[in-house]
């Protein structure tokens, strides 16, 4: 049989009573195209609010900022893939309406674009937990707190997990072709099913940890429970990346017991776009008050009261005797939880024409009139 006819067969018989469509088969491509397109345009406008942000208006670029932009442009690339994967061989269409050549090009884009997401995974989530760090331990902090370690484990277990599972997805079959093309000799040393779920497992388990770790942090501070819920209500946006990646872990189980891949795995691969794109707006968000009010709009985009508070919280502690008045370039840094205080210099904080914000991370999104 020649390799045209073989490549041009059913990937896999039909259910009883069910008839092939192959080459006119239902797919979900207009919906695919229409989550993709949401998820980019939200993920651009938080990622130049926060570019204009930092390089521009604070002109305070760190670390985190430049892994931002090489994650972004990731997720772009990854993005591009599934596009691709739009037009050949579509998305949520059966494995029986699929052919062979189909199927094989579905399996071959899936691979690359789970290396892309795991490369992206990496970027992301060690640019929020060295954001973290830099927001609530300011100037280094307390190093020997259950907040900073808790941030280096989870920054630096993602970042061995991710690069181990990458080279076990990549190394999986020998050769690599035999990873998608089941048509040609080979055999796999590793169920690529069990290292998709031990990663779905994983992203669930550290987006959880990256979400309660500020949480405990702003539940501690010394203001009023409504002010504490207004900047939590910040960093809830984690709740979404949390979302998403217990939809995909549970996808990804239905993936592994079901003979329909194709169908299946689309469903695995759309929750990784939402997933990638909660993850970007969780990092860019908190700066998008500060940038907006930069270019002179009426009003901030979320109501945030509880930002614009924080200046006052800090005199009021100042003025009940929270903060040292024998060192006036000394104090409690306003993001130390009660029992972890340390020293920051009080050029942290800045006049500027008609406010007073603190000039760090915090202060990019907060804007108080005096």
């Amino acid at each position: 049989m020649s390799s045209t006819n073989k490549y041009n067969l059913p990937a896999y018989p039909p259910p009883a009573g069910v008839t092939a469509q192959i080459g006119h088969a239902p797919n979900g491509n207009t919906t695919t195209v229409a989550i993709i397109t949401l998820c980019l345009a939200l993920t651009s406008i938080a990622v130049a609010l926060r570019v204009y942000s930092r390089f521009f208006v604070l002109c305070k670029v760190q670390l985190q900022d430049y892994l931002m932009l090489l994650s972004f442009t990731i997720y772009i690339a990854f993005l591009g893939i599934y596009l691709r994967l739009v037009h050949y061989p579509g998305w949520f269409v059966h494995l029986w309406d699929l052919t062979w050549g189909e199927f094989i090009e579905f399996l071959r884009l899936g691979i690359i674009s789970t290396s892309v997401f795991l490369a992206f995974y990496v970027a992301i989530k060690t640019a929020i937990l060295l954001e973290w760090l830099s927001l609530f331990l300011p100037d280094g902090g307390d190093r020997r707190s259950l907040f900073y370690w808790s941030c280096h484990i989870i920054l630096w277990a993602n970042v061995l997990f991710c690069t181990s599972e990458l080279i076990l997805v990549n190394l999986a079959c020998t050769p690599i072709e035999y990873s998608w093309d089941r048509t040609i000799e080979g055999y796999c040393r590793i169920e690529t099913g069990k290292t998709s779920l031990s990663a779905a497992v994983f992203a669930f388990v550290t987006d959880v940890i990256i979400f309660f770790i500020p949480q405990r942090i702003i539940w501690t501070l010394n203001m009023t429970w409504r002010r504490k819920l207004g900047v939590s209500v910040v960093f809830a946006l984690g709740l979404a990346a949390c979302t998403a990646s217990i939809v995909r872990l549970y996808y990804t189980v239905q993936r592994n017991v079901s003979y329909d891949l194709s169908y299946h795995l689309s469903r695995v691969q759309l929750t990784a776009v939402g997933e990638g794109a909660a993850a970007l707006l969780v990092f860019c968000i908190p700066a998008a008050p500060k940038a907006v009010a930069a270019i002179k709009q009426s009003q901030l985009v979320l109501p945030l009261p509880s930002w614009s508070s924080l200046v006052s919280v800090i005199r009021r502690r100042a003025s009940q005797g929270s903060l040292d008045s024998k060192s006036p370039d000394a104090g409690s840094s306003p993001f130390a939880p009660s029992g972890e205080k340390h020293k920051v210099s009080s050029d942290r904080w800045q006049a500027g024409s008609g406010s007073v914000e603190p000039s760090g991370t915090l202060g990019a999104i907060t804007q108080r009139r005096v």
